[in-house]
Order: structure tokens, then C-alpha cells, then sequence
């Protein structure tokens, strides 16, 4: 009789423990609608780690200190966030596991694009295009190229303590551009001048072909300064 009994409790704890266990598998819940308040200030994100359940559809207010472009790696999903004021990132977490995200700063002054600060017209050979550095791009190097012949391009480094003001003067010839890098304080007057034998032009910015080679080489970057760099991570637990 002693022993019906034993069998029959533990009959009753081995349901009630299953029922746990399903309770348990059950238990997280519906997927939630999250609005998440995310600083990056100085390049550093704060919070450090996102953490959300799987199916949760997750808003990032995102505030940062610079503009750039915030990237959530293997969901593949980046926006351009404005500095100085609030934008919603939205995702759902499909994905469980730890995603990295990376931010690429564009910078204060960043006009960086395709003749976003100087563009010549055709120049015939001989004929010259001139620029004067302007106050604001100290600090920035700025790169150069010609759009008829991208092998022909450069960098001119701007300083404040360069000790090189006037002028300076970059040829085009066949074989490069020469010298391939200039220092210069702002207020320089920088010409270039096309001795190569057929018309060229002078943009500043990195012609296609070169931004591609660039961004190949950043992907395997943990942390680039003229790439994106690792703020933090995503963690999406099941649910």
C-alpha cells in the first residue's frame, strides 16, 4: 500500500515538474514594442550593450554628439544619425545573439563627397585651377583626384603649424600627380597645373573605384579613424 502511495506522489511531482518546464518555455512573455534612449557621445555608447528578447520590435533614440552612420552588423541595417538631435532607429530582433555596432563619424566639417569642397572645369593641357584653403578645413586632409584619369590623384594635409603659407603648386603629368602630398596652412593658394598630355580635372573627394578599395580593406578593421569604429554590441536573448 506503502508503495501505491510512493508511486502515485511520484507520479504527481513528475506532471507537475513537466508542467514547470512547458511554463517555463512559455514564459517570456509576448514580444514587446521597446523605445530605448542610446548616447554616443566622443565615440563611445552608452549603454554599452543593448539587450532585447527575440521579436521584440526595438526603437533606438538615438542622440549623438557628430553625425555618422550607425550599423547593426548581421542584420545588415545601418542609418545616417544627425549630430545634435534625436533619431529613431528601428529593428525587429529576428536574430538571437551578440551583434556588433559600429559608428563612422562624418565629422564636423565632412563635405567629404565627390567635389564637396573644390571642382575645377575640363582643363585642356596646360591650363591650371587654383584653390585657397579655407580656415575651417585645418586638421582635415582632403584628397584629390581627376575624374578622367583617377591615377592621377592626391592629399593635400591642412596644418595650422606647417609653416607653409602662399602658395603651392601640384603637376599633372602623365606618370602621377607630383608631389603626391602637400602640407599647407589654411589661406594657402594651391594651383594645379595639367601637363599631362590629354584635358584632366581637379575634384576634391576619392573617385569611386578608390572609396570602394577603402571601405574593403575597413570591413576587416575592428577600428579605423577614417573607418567605422566598434561602440558596442546588440544582444538578443530567446524568448
Amino acid at each position: 500500500m506503502n508503495m501505491r502511495k510512493l508511486k502515485l506522489t511520484g507520479l504527481i511531482m513528475a506532471v507537475g515538474l513537466m508542467a514547470m518546464v512547458a511554463a517555463a518555455a512559455c514564459g517570456g512573455g509576448d514580444p514587446e514594442e521597446l523605445d530605448l534612449e542610446i548616447r554616443i557621445m566622443e565615440g563611445v555608447m552608452s549603454p554599452a550593450t543593448i539587450e532585447v528578447k527575440q521579436g521584440d520590435m526595438v526603437t533606438l533614440n538615438i542622440d549623438a554628439d557628430e553625425g555618422g552612420a550607425f550599423h547593426l552588423h548581421t542584420y545588415d541595417i545601418e542609418m545616417d544619425i544627425e549630430g545634435g538631435q534625436e533619431t529613431d532607429f528601428f529593428f525587429v530582433a529576428k536574430a538571437t545573439g551578440r551583434f556588433k555596432i559600429t559608428y563612422h563619424p562624418t565629422g564636423e566639417h565632412d563635405e567629404g563627397g565627390h567635389g564637396g569642397i573644390f571642382e575645377s572645369e575640363e582643363l585642356a593641357p596646360g591650363a591650371s585651377f587654383s584653390y585657397e584653403i579655407d580656415e575651417h578645413l585645418a586638421g582635415e586632409t582632403v584628397p584629390f583626384h581627376s575624374h578622367l584619369r583617377p591615377a592621377l590623384n592626391g592629399s593635400i594635409v591642412v596644418s595650422q603649424d606647417s609653416g607653409r603659407t602662399g602658395a603651392a603648386a601640384i603637376e599633372y603629368s602623365d606618370e602621377g600627380a607630383e608631389p603626391h602630398e602637400v602640407i599647407v596652412d589654411p589661406g594657402t593658394v594651391i594651383t594645379w597645373t595639367n601637363n599631362s598630355s590629354t584635358p584632366q580635372t581637379v575634384i576634391s573627394g576619392l573617385h569611386s573605384d578608390m572609396k570602394m578599395e577603402m571601405e574593403e580593406e575597413e570591413e576587416h578593421d575592428e577600428e579605423n579613424k577614417e573607418g567605422e569604429i566598434e561602440i558596442g554590441f546588440l544582444e538578443v536573448q530567446p524568448r
